[in-house]
């Protein structure tokens, strides 16, 4: 079976890691530098320690209600009662520290046993903080991704009673997988100690690796690729490897926490690895979304002034080349994306306003779109074509319509103003757009064809 199937599987894993490094090792010292430069500023535009904080606050809220479904799925079906205390040992060994992982565990198994003991309308209650946590998860996820179309209520419901109730199974059964092999190996590596840490700590950074890598690929909004979601949970789960053995030794060697807090040191030690577990989480969400802008954007580019004229410009450049040279004057999203190195959004931003403007038009593609994970996904892509005379279009018009804004043509002096002082600002301002204009209107007057040029089609 290993020969069969796991091989093969971990000779893909690493091909890719190595096509990965050879890609890093091609950067020069500059790029390195820009790309932790676009790291530090997507973390700043993310405000991930605000969002970790405020999901920390809703994860105390939420832990028993979810532990409570947990619970009750497991008690109603008695060939779980395995797969529950194989889940209940991996929350005290691979989870959290085990300093604090037993008094957590065992208040938490009290309280979701006394919360199952609820009358209907508490039932409902506790489901609604569930679905409202994990809804809020999603629109975490939905910004990391930049998306802005959220599922339907019906869809969203639909996943989120799935993992509420196909999670704690499917965890359950991996972590039964996982004893299974503890118990087959437990001789191998009896005289081994070292190589006994070594092969359950790799046991439990694939687990968790493989459970980022579910979570990066089903929660946003988004279609994933699954090379990416491996990547990022991977590099989550390293940090949490890292991060359960510094919290032990943190606990173990300043012991200050419980002087001060008694019997309550357990309780901010709790709040703080949470706080912990969502930023390494959501660092490995953020590096997902991040990896195809390195791959295939743009990603050395920052806003600036003026720069949608310039994006604008390079969009009608490949469809005026489409139109003249190619075989259709279809071009789809992805060839655009492959020319100008822009990511889609800002790509599509920009479409959309050309497209108001009854310049470019956009092509649905006949490929039947399918649901996957409660979110929509369609093999072919939109495709886009210049609808506009490029002997009449001018870089005047582009101007107007991505930075001037048409300020001159809605400018003037109100006349019902009653304040001197307004009604002459109001003229300085009509002034100076209409100097803007004629100046706009000298310099780039301009049209696409005269400004791209006679085309080498070979």
């Amino acid at each position: 079976m290993f020969s069969k199937y796991i091989y093969p599987f971990l000779q893909y894993i690493f091909r890719t890691c190595n096509v990965g490094v050879a890609v890093l090792r091609a950067l020069s010292w500059h790029e390195i530098r820009d790309m932790f430069l676009f790291a530090r500023r997507r973390l700043r535009e993310e405000s991930l320690q605000q969002v970790a904080g405020s999901l920390t606050f809703t994860t105390v809220f939420a832990l028993v209600p979810l532990l409570t479904i947990a619970l009750a799925i497991f008690t109603t079906f008695p060939m779980f009662t395995t797969l529950r205390k194989a889940l209940e040992v991996y929350f005290a060994q691979s989870v959290m520290p085990k300093q604090i992982a037993t008094p957590i565990l065992n208040n938490l198994t009290m309280f979701a046993a006394k919360a199952t003991r609820l009358s209907a309308v508490g039932a409902v209650a506790l489901v609604v903080t569930s679905v409202a946590m994990m809804g809020m998860i999603e629109r975490v996820f939905n910004r990391i991704w930049r998306v802005k179309a959220e599922r339907s209520w019906t869809r969203r419901i639909l996943v989120y009673w799935a993992i509420l109730t196909l999670g704690p199974v499917l965890v359950g059964v991996s972590l039964s997988m996982s004893t299974h092999v503890y118990i087959a190996t437990s001789d191998l590596v009896g005289d081994l100690p070292v190589l006994g840490a070594l092969l359950y700590t790799t046991l439990s950074v694939l687990a968790t690796t493989a459970g980022f890598t579910l979570m990066y690929v089903v929660v946003p909004n988004r279609q994933v690729d699954w090379r990416d979601a491996l990547w990022g949970g991977l590099m989550a789960a390293l940090f949490f490897e890292l991060a359960k053995r510094g919290f032990a030794v943190f606990i173990t060697q300043f012991p200050t926490y419980s002087r001060i807090y008694g019997a309550l040191a357990a309780l901010p030690l709790f709040l703080l690895w949470i706080y912990l577990s969502w930023m390494i989480t959501l660092v490995g969400a953020l590096f997902t979304a991040a990896l195809p802008v390195v791959k295939y954007e743009r990603w050395w580019h920052e806003a600036v002034p003026g720069g949608e004229f310039v994006d604008a410009m390079a969009i009608l450049k490949v469809l005026h080349v489409a139109g003249h040279c190619a075989d259709t004057a279809l071009v789809n999203s992805a060839a655009i994306r492959q020319f100008t190195r822009m990511g889609y959004d800002e790509m599509d931003a920009l479409l959309e306003r050309m497209q108001q403007q009854g310049w470019v038009g956009k092509v649905k593609a006949d490929a039947p779109s399918r649901v996957q994970w409660g979110k929509r996904v369609s093999e072919g892509a939109d495709n886009w074509v210049l609808l506009a005379n490029p002997e009449r279009l001018t870089l005047a018009d582009v101007y107007r319509v991505f930075v001037f804004g048409g300020v001159a043509v809605n400018s003037g002096v109100p006349d019902d103003e009653e304040d001197e002082r307004d009604r002459q600002a109001a003229r300085d301002a009509a002034s100076l757009a209409r100097q803007v204009e004629e100046s706009v209107e000298k310099g780039l007057g301009r049209t696409l064809a005269e400004h791209f040029g006679p085309l080498d089609c070979r």
